[in-house]
């Protein structure tokens, strides 16, 4: 089986150790459809580097599950032509860079793709949707036991739930 990355001790970074912020500029490359509503969440969130932050946490259990595809050329994906790019400097957190730039890797899109990808799914509430349709629960303590309840689906017009109750000690 082919492995995909090689990290060695010095290529390891702790991330919580990182500085704030870049020290140069960056470019994001936006579709010319998007614009706008890229701009309205911008607003809602501060700036550009609030609403990058944003993006990385709302969408990093999808990025790592494997539900958002990955390019399986050798060649970087990029952006497809003809879309009118409006170019947006700004200046990141390091660390959602940097953890920007190791998703490039993994998924093997540039960055400007793999944004646009983000921005797409939070224009569609995607997080919500799957959110609403799962109709997770988180365990809950109960003296000695916890309580795991999940379910949420449809079978034969019935809504189906279950429960798993695990016991400690």
């Amino acid at each position: 089986m082919k492995s995909k990355f090689i990290f060695t001790k010095k290529q390891i970074v702790e991330l919580r150790e990182m500085d704030e912020t870049v020290g140069t500029s960056c470019t994001l490359l936006i579709p010319e459809e998007y614009w706008e509503e890229l701009l309205l969440k911008i607003e809602s969130h501060g700036n550009l580097k609030n609403y990058f932050a944003h993006l990385l946490k709302k969408y990093e259990i999808y990025l790592k599950s494997g539900v958002v595809p990955y390019s399986i050329g050798l060649k970087t994906e990029y952006q497809p032509k003809g879309q009118n790019l409006i170019r947006k400097d700004f200046e990141p957190y390091k660390r959602d860079w940097f953890v920007m730039k190791l998703y490039r890797a993994a998924f093997n899109f540039s960055i400007n793709k793999l944004f646009v990808l983000l921005l797409r799914l939070d224009l569609l509430d995607f997080a919500e949707i799957v959110e609403s349709s799962i109709n997770l629960d988180f365990p809950v303590p109960t003296g000695k036991e916890w309580v795991f309840q999940y379910g949420g689906f449809f079978q034969n017009n019935k809504i189906h739930q279950y429960e798993r109750i695990f016991k400690f000690g």
